[in-house]
């Protein structure tokens, strides 16, 4: 095949459209960083903005519910413990994540790995933030409503659910991101996947919620059982867990008209844009720190 000058120069133009589109709505995991303690303040917010390490639509949350910053930073924290976590044993072993919020090109260009980043710290971001509902730390929320179908005679619904739907909810207002007015189909494209990645991950939460119950009794009789959905005590590992197995079978998208996305794709799939290096040798231009001496 035959590249042109003209060719090359769109894919070099594709190629800087997504460094600049790509990371700006994960830079937030840079946070993981912050002391615990910190308070988060209308000034601390505009300060993370400053320092890019919050996008627009993520500082406005931040000052308008300040007290979920907390559960946040901690997600930031999960995000990076449990990718490498997943990780470790691959080529690619998630270590240019502590890079954040000055990512390699491998976590900018739309691959499979950033499609992970993306769900993993939406994943992480709903699992803390349902389990600071449940403490009662979060002004928005508290214990789950208990579901309306008739529990079975075994046990009857109690305790206090992780609020998934009202932490999922918060979790999509902060990592939404924008497109800025006139932005290209190509930025938009980008949005698109990085903004379905993030559901994806927040799915998988939902997707881990289990039946967990107390018993009540004489003697530990357990006569009665009280019941109630929750995450467990396993963390965001669990969500992660699932995406990992959806990384594998991500798939692969390509832009229609107006930078929409193809419509024949799972709502729990991952995509991406961009195939990834092999990452057995250095390459710094596409990310691939290598696997020698390790």
């Amino acid at each position: 095949m035959v590249v042109t000058k003209r060719s090359g120069a769109k894919a070099w133009l594709l190629f800087f459209l997504l460094l600049i589109q790509g990371g700006k709505c994960i830079k937030w995991l840079a946070l993981g960083r912050t002391g615990d303690g910190y308070t988060w303040t209308r000034e601390a917010c505009a300060s993370a903005k400053s320092s890019g390490l919050l996008e627009r639509k993520q500082a406005r949350a931040c000052r308008a519910t300040p007290d979920v910053m907390a559960s946040l930073v901690q997600a930031a924290r999960d995000t990076s413990t449990v990718c490498q976590q997943a990780f470790r044993h691959r080529r690619w072993n998630c270590s240019s994540i502590e890079r954040a919020p000055d990512y390699t090109p491998e976590l900018l260009t739309g691959t499979r790995e950033q499609a992970f980043v993306y769900a993993m710290s939406a994943a992480a971001a709903v699992w803390r933030l349902a389990r600071g509902c449940a403490l009662g730390s979060l002004a928005a929320c508290s214990c789950a409503t208990p579901p309306r179908r008739e529990p079975p005679n075994s046990f009857k619904w109690g305790g206090c659910g992780d609020d998934v739907r009202s932490a999922s909810r918060m979790a999509k207002r902060f990592l939404q991101g924008s497109t800025p007015p006139g932005t290209g189909a190509t930025a938009k494209f980008m949005h698109a996947v990085n903004m379905h990645n993030n559901r994806a991950g927040r799915r998988a939460v939902e997707q881990s919620l289990t039946l967990e119950c107390k018993c009540h009794g004489v003697s530990g009789s357990c006569s009665v059982r009280t019941c109630w959905r929750g995450l467990g005590s396993s963390g965001p590992a669990a969500a992660g867990s699932r995406l990992l197995r959806r990384y594998t079978s991500a798939a692969e998208v390509r832009p229609r008209s107006g930078g929409r996305l193809p419509p024949l794709y799972h709502h729990d799939n991952l995509l991406y844009t961009t195939k990834s290096p092999d990452y057995c040798l250095a390459d710094k231009k596409r990310g691939s720190l290598g696997t020698v001496g390790r």
